[in-house]
C-alpha cells in the first residue's frame, strides 16, 4: 500500500485530523485552534496518507519536566481499516526523526498497558521504557476504548540517543519461558478468557521479571467487564510496586499461537546506564 507521510500544519490538513480522529474515538477532537497552535509552536504533527487521504495521524507538543524540554506524544490514531499495517511504527519513527531534527532529546506519552497493540509497538518495536504509572490518569472516559474502566496509563519515555528502531534482545529466549520469572501468568478460564494470576516469587536475584497481560484485552473487556477490572486492579497494583522497587518496564515479548502478552522488566540502575551504548 503506497503510503506518504507529511507534516499538518494548515487548516485544511488539521481539519481533516479532527474529522478522522472524532470518526476514530466518537469523541469531540481537540480544537481546531488548539492544534493549530501547537503546529506553529513547536509541536509536531504528522498525517499518514494511503490515496491522498488521511487515515492517520500522531499530535504532539512541547512539554517540560525536571529541566528538560521534550516533546510530549498526546495522541496516535489510525482508522479502522488500516490498522496492523505497521502505520503507527512509521509515524512513531517519522515523529522521532523530525523531532531530533528540530532539538528534542527525547519523546514522552502515556498509553493503557492493557492494550497489548501498543505496549508491544511502545517497549519491544520503538524501544520506549515503561518509567511512571499514573493512576486513573484521565478520569472517566466515555469513548469507547476507554469507558467503563479506570483510566490507568503507563508513562513511557524515548530516548532519542538511543537506537532508532529494532526490537530490543534483553534476554535469551530461555529466560523469557522461564516460569521463575513470571509474576504474572494469565490463567485461562473454563470459557476461554484469561484471568490473573499473581505469583510470589524471589525476586532479588531474578535478572528480569514477567508480568502477562491479554492480547485481546479489548474483546474480553466486552465480554466480562468485572473480569476486565480484576486486570486493571492486578496490573495497577503490580505495576506500582514494582516502579516504586527500582524496575522498569523495557521490553514486550509474545509468542505465536498464545492468548497474551509479557512486559518484561528489568532493574532501573542496572539498565539506565547503558543508554547509547553502541552494540
Amino acid at each position: 500500500m503506497p503510503l506518504s507521510l507529511q507534516i499538518l500544519e494548515t487548516i485544511e490538513q488539521l481539519k481533516e485530523m479532527a474529522k478522522l480522529e472524532e470518526e476514530i474515538w466518537g469523541t469531540a477532537p481537540v480544537p481546531l485552534h488548539q492544534t493549530l497552535t501547537v503546529a506553529k509552536n513547536g509541536g509536531i504533527i504528522i498525517g499518514a496518507y494511503a490515496d491522498g487521504k488521511l487515515v492517520g495521524f500522531v499530535y504532539s507538543f512541547p512539554g517540560f519536566r525536571n529541566g528538560e524540554v521534550y516533546l510530549c506524544s498526546h495522541m496516535m490514531g489510525i482508522a479502522a481499516p488500516f490498522r496492523d499495517q505497521g502505520i503507527g511504527y512509521r509515524l512513531k519513527m517519522k515523529q522521532a526523526e523530525e523531532a531530533r531534527r528540530r532539538g528534542y532529546r527525547s519523546i514522552r506519552w502515556t498509553y493503557d498497558p492493557l492494550q497489548s497493540r501498543n505496549g508491544y509497538l511502545n517497549l519491544a518495536k520503538l524501544g520506549a521504557l515503561g518509567v511512571e504509572y499514573v493512576e486513573n490518569c484521565y478520569g472517566e472516559m466515555n469513548d469507547a476504548l476507554n469507558g467503563q474502566l479506570p483510566s490507568d496509563r503507563f508513562i513511557v519515555e524515548w530516548r532519542l540517543d538511543e537506537r532508532p528502531t529494532g526490537e530490543r534482545s534483553l534476554a535469551k529466549a530461555d529466560l523469557l519461558k522461564d516460569r521463575g520469572l513470571t509474576v504474572l501468568e494469565a490463567g485461562q478460564r473454563a470459557d476461554g478468557l484469561l484471568r490473573p494470576v499473581p505469583r510470589d516469587i524471589d525476586e532479588t536475584a531474578a535478572p528480569l521479571l514477567l508480568a502477562a497481560v491479554p492480547l485481546d484485552f479489548p474483546q474480553l473487556k466486552e465480554r466480562d467487564l468485572a473480569l476486565a477490572l480484576e486486570w486493571r486492579l492486578a496490573t495497577r497494583s503490580l505495576f506500582q510496586r514494582l516502579l516504586t522497587e527500582g524496575w522498569i518496564a523495557a521490553g514486550a515479548w509474545r509468542r505465536s499461537g498464545e492468548p497474551a502478552m509479557h512486559y518484561i522488566w528489568v532493574r532501573r540502575n542496572e539498565w539506565l546506564p547503558q543508554k547509547g551504548e553502541e552494540e
